[in-house]
């Protein structure tokens, strides 16, 4: 299990959690050898699409590319769901990515922050569940360890001293994709 700050790229064969989505979004790319997950913060950049592509493309495991998923709230970050939809098509396509995409709104599950969990399921879909967030309760000394970088990098700017090594699955539901091309 891998849980993604924002800005962190990391790949595990079975599950990646995003803590804190709010105006982030969780980028996660399956492939046959398991999950690729981008904590995105603020807009997709060249820089922060290179970091993830080339963290992909160096990965041996980052061959035979499955399934796109993007989850985020529209509002939030993006106006409307024609702007997440560019934004997916512009990570796809840096990937050299043709097959499915899909968009997992948000914005039902809290009006602040998310967690969301992606597990791999056979590497042929991820079941999808998400919770609200809250700092008080989920960023406490507990959940969080030193920085170990196996299987992580960062799309921009330094590791930081700390990173999230448990969160609870207290409350998770599952949410469904919307496939968008």
């Amino acid at each position: 299990m891998q849980y993604l700050g924002e800005r962190e790229i990391a790949f595990d064969t079975s599950s990646i959690g995003f803590p804190s989505i709010q105006g982030c979004r969780a980028i996660l790319l399956l492939t046959a050898g398991g999950l690729f997950g981008f904590h995105l913060s603020g807009n997709l950049t060249s820089v922060k699409n290179t970091a993830f592509v080339q963290f992909v493309s160096g990965h041996p495991q980052g061959g035979a590319q499955r399934a796109l998923y993007v989850a985020g709230k529209v509002g939030f970050t993006h106006t409307t769901l024609d702007e997440a939809k560019a934004e997916i098509k512009d990570v796809a396509n840096a990937l050299g990515y043709t097959g499915p995409c899909y968009w997992v709104e948000m914005s039902h599950i809290a009006s602040s922050g998310i967690y969301v969990q992606f597990d791999n399921f056979q590497n042929t879909s991820c079941v999808i569940t998400a919770r609200g967030w809250a700092d008080s309760s989920d960023k406490v000394p507990g959940n969080l360890g030193a920085y170990a970088g196996a299987n992580r990098a960062m799309a921009l700017g330094s590791a930081p001293a700390q990173m999230f090594v448990n969160v609870s699955t207290v409350g998770l539901k599952a949410v469904y994709p919307a496939k968008v091309s």
